[in-house]
């Protein structure tokens, strides 16, 4: 089901690009921006945690996205941005501890629609995610035994979109969702699915 909707997304983005009508020119090449980030974990797993078997998942959390976009011709755009946000993990709905969600991000936008007000776009992404060590609370800690439980970093696939309010020449106010998916993999663990969608609200530079 995750690879579908992944495929389904990438499809789409990729027919409506082929598709969509020249539009009025961007004269701006870059963009730079600073964002509000909020999580959102779509997916759970079960595990076992010493001798119990639970579902584990992360929390929503919110957090900050800060990037850049270059703008290769009226229509592609390359952004990289960095999220940094700290989620808590909890195991059979209890909080056991918390680590980091960090990904760098590569994004290839087709802006669909550009005009002098409206920005609109949208574009498959690739992303290399640090997981921070989980941080075992007392809880945790008592179905582990550890203080800390080290994590594997990620390569992941996504599919992103995105709309700009532009404000003047060189402002914007600007704002988009996320789709990674995703696996938090504890060393010498199988992954967990997350599968996390990232919304994003803020504000732009372009010159």
């Amino acid at each position: 089901m995750r690879k579908g909707f992944l495929l389904l997304a990438v499809l789409v983005t990729l027919a409506v690009a082929v598709s969509a009508s020249p539009a009025q020119a961007q004269d701006s090449k870059f963009k730079v921006f600073a964002a509000f980030a909020y999580v959102s974990p779509l997916s759970d797993d079960n595990i076992t945690f010493g001798s119990v078997e639970d579902s584990i998942e992360a929390s929503n959390e919110a957090g900050a996205d800060f990037g850049f976009e270059w703008r290769m011709t009226p229509l592609f755009g390359l952004e990289v941005d960095y999220v940094d946000v700290d989620q808590k993990v909890k195991f059979g709905g209890h909080e056991i501890g918390d680590t980091k969600l960090q990904p760098l991000s590569a994004t290839l936008n087709f802006h669909l629609i550009h005009t002098k007000v409206v920005d609109f776009y949208l574009g498959p992404t690739f992303s290399y995610v640090n997981w921070g060590d989980i941080d075992l609370n007392q809880e945790g800690q008592d179905l582990s035994g550890e203080l800390g439980v080290p994590v594997d970093k990620e390569s992941a696939w996504g599919a992103s979109l995105g709309i700009d309010l532009n404000i003047g020449e060189h402002f914007a106010v600007i704002g988009g969702v996320r789709y990674l998916q995703l696996d938090l993999t504890p060393e010498n663990s199988d992954g967990i699915a997350i599968d996390p969608l990232i919304s994003r609200l803020g504000v732009a530079f372009r010159f």
